[in-house]
């Protein structure tokens, strides 16, 4: 536990107490990181006695984590086997996406009512930086911009159950094993985030949110006719 001296305006000295984190959040985030980067595959079991001797703490912490993690979406506890990383398959990632095109729809609309100046300036520059990645060929550097993009979007709006309900879902998205067909479409992509930031910088509302419904939807468009591009490929394989 560490205490903080802070100045009041009166010139007394108040004492903040910053209290460690909890053992259970510390588990949480670390298996999270783990899921997401992939160092825990989709459809692996979670050993909690093994992550509990890797983090150096009891089971009852990262039982804790294990059940907020559930909650938002990333494992799932089958009956009398344990709980596993969740495996998002291709109708998954389409129903995500329909999903995300509406209530993306409303974060755009309250960016774009914003008017904030910093967040203008950061949608600018991470458009611009997206058009070098594109230009690099660099997949992973474009996606981690682009989730911030749409992250620095939804989060404008101060929508609590909003910002939940995406986080959510990116969350769950990231777990799609053929995340390379997410990526697919970089040009394409940036396109519509130019047009979306010129919408938002402008305070054009309802612009910005027919914009990003239908840039989502052309981006589930996307994956649906990669996948079937590669559901040819695979049958053609295998015929020959």
């Amino acid at each position: 536990m560490e205490v903080e001296d802070a100045a009041g305006t009166d010139g007394s000295v108040d004492l903040k107490v910053r209290r460690p984190p909890a053992l259970s959040d510390i588990a949480y985030r670390e298996i999270e990181r783990m899921i997401l980067a992939g160092e825990i595959g989709t459809g692996v079991r979670l050993n909690d006695s093994r992550l509990a001797r890797k983090f150096g703490i009891s089971r009852g912490p990262v039982r804790e984590a294990i059940g907020r993690l559930v909650s938002a979406g990333l494992v799932q506890v089958v009956k009398n086997r344990g709980a596993y990383v969740r495996v998002i398959r291709l109708e998954d990632a389409l129903e995500i996406y329909e999903v995300r095109a509406g209530i993306e729809r409303v974060g755009a609309r309250a960016a774009a009512e914003l008017k904030n100046s910093s967040l203008i300036n950061c949608l600018g520059q991470q458009v611009d930086q997206m058009d070098q990645l594109k230009e690099e060929g660099d997949e992973d550097g474009y996606y981690k911009v682009n989730l911030a993009f749409h992250r620095n979007i939804y989060s404008a709006s101060g929508n609590h159950r909003l910002i939940e309900m995406m986080s959510r879902l990116e969350g769950e998205l990231q777990l799609f094993r053929h995340v390379s067909l997410v990526n697919a479409g970089m040009q394409q992509s940036n396109v519509g985030h130019r047009d979306i930031f010129s919408a938002i910088k402008n305070g054009e509302s309802e612009q910005a949110a027919d914009m990003m419904e239908c840039h989502v939807r052309r981006a589930k468009q996307r994956l649906i006719r990669l996948a079937d591009s590669l559901s040819t490929i695979r049958k053609k394989h295998m015929n020959t």
